[in-house]
């Protein structure tokens, strides 16, 4: 009997993926009938459900989940006292536990993966050159020390946020919001981030936050250095609002939190997309080329850019190396196909807006 069941799983998870390929081959379908159809839906639903909470109901969802499979396991070893029933029975409950996971999440939240990209739907051409991934680094460059020099009045002194995070976490919002309302890009429906109940494991694995894919609520991780803090958690916000893409999720929250009025939000935006364009730039240049860059940077900003660089290696261990290569495999999975290295996709979409409607403007 019980192996009459997953075969009725396999049988329905065959299914599922049959209707899964026909709708993602149209990014129009999916677009019309999943993200502006059932997700903003079931978004407005289990947000006005999760902001009841001011703690992340998703954390305390995998605590329980996590109970239930030892209790399970425990349940398992009890009943089956023969080593190859035992064996038999703890392989269906991880084949019904994955085939489960991956449909839930993917029914929730991760066919916004396959929705029309934001290239498209801001007719932006793709791919740069060395020379336009130059020219934006010096833009940001010339403008983030302006933004340095304006706010500590001393070149060499590092940008301290005078907030702290359960602030940005609201200032977050209210960026998500400011950029909906001058955009028109998405609606914003009092989506709300929160620090995660699991920052020090995330910080161990090398995550700066998540979007739970079942609850929908935007999970921070409050370890991280505060100097990209609220790029962070408008980041999360923006995946909320269905914009599953790394690259797409980087580019609204860059936008957001740029949006702020206050100069430490928008300095920090800088430092953020500053440290891909260097990133980049660094694998596009000689050592002399790359270093005549380096020292037009304020050394007060440079001070900003190290502090997220010091604070991943100072939690870096082979953890990090395993959960980087389990999700880089997993956002290829679900149409991410650059995996990790679609974060940098960002640079991509920032150079073409950025000629389209000025981001920089260098003075303040």
């Amino acid at each position: 009997m019980r192996a009459i069941k997953l075969k009725y799983y396999l049988f329905g998870f065959v299914l599922f993926l049959v209707l899964k390929s026909i709708l993602t081959a149209n990014p129009q379908w999916v677009e019309q009938y999943y993200t502006q159809g059932f997700y903003i839906f079931y978004l407005r639903l289990i947000t006005a459900c999760t902001n009841l909470f001011p703690f992340s109901i998703g954390d305390v969802l995998y605590f329980g989940v996590g109970l239930f499979l030892l209790w399970k396991i425990r349940q398992i070893w009890l009943l089956n006292r023969k080593r190859k029933p035992r064996i038999y029975a703890y392989l269906r409950l991880v084949a019904k536990g994955c085939l489960l996971f991956y449909v839930a999440f993917t029914l929730l939240w991760g066919m916004n993966n396959y929705r029309v990209p934001l290239t498209a739907q801001l007719d932006l051409q793709q791919g740069y050159s060395k020379k336009e991934l130059l020219d934006l680094t010096q833009q940001i460059i010339e403008e983030t020390n302006a933004l340095q020099r304006n706010i500590t009045r001393d070149t060499l002194q590092g940008v301290v946020m005078p907030f702290d995070k359960k602030q940005m976490l609201q200032d977050a919002e209210l960026g998500i919001q400011t950029l909906s309302n001058s955009t028109r890009w998405f609606e914003y429906y009092n989506q709300k981030a929160k620090g995660s109940l699991y920052s020090l494991p995330l910080t161990y694995m090398g995550f700066s936050g998540y979007v739970n894919p079942f609850t929908l609520e935007a999970q921070v991780n409050t370890k991280i250095p505060t100097s990209t803090f609220i790029v962070t958690a408008s980041h999360e916000i923006a995946h909320q609002v269905g914009y599953a893409k790394e690259s797409e999720a980087n580019f609204i929250g860059f936008l957001a939190a740029k949006s702020q009025i206050d100069l430490h939000y928008q300095y920090s935006s800088n430092i953020f997309a500053l440290r891909y364009c260097l990133k980049a730039l660094e694998g596009e240049q000689t050592q002399e080329e790359f270093s005549a860059v380096l020292k037009t940077i304020h050394p007060g900003v440079q001070v900003n850019l190290m502090e997220n660089t010091l604070f991943w290696q100072s939690y870096k261990t082979v953890t990090d190396a395993i959960f980087k290569f389990i999700y880089n495999n997993f956002l290829k999975i679900n149409n991410q196909k650059e995996g990790i290295k679609s974060y940098n996709k960002f640079i991509d979409l920032l150079i073409h807006y950025n000629k389209k409607e000025p981001v920089f403007t260098g003075s303040f």
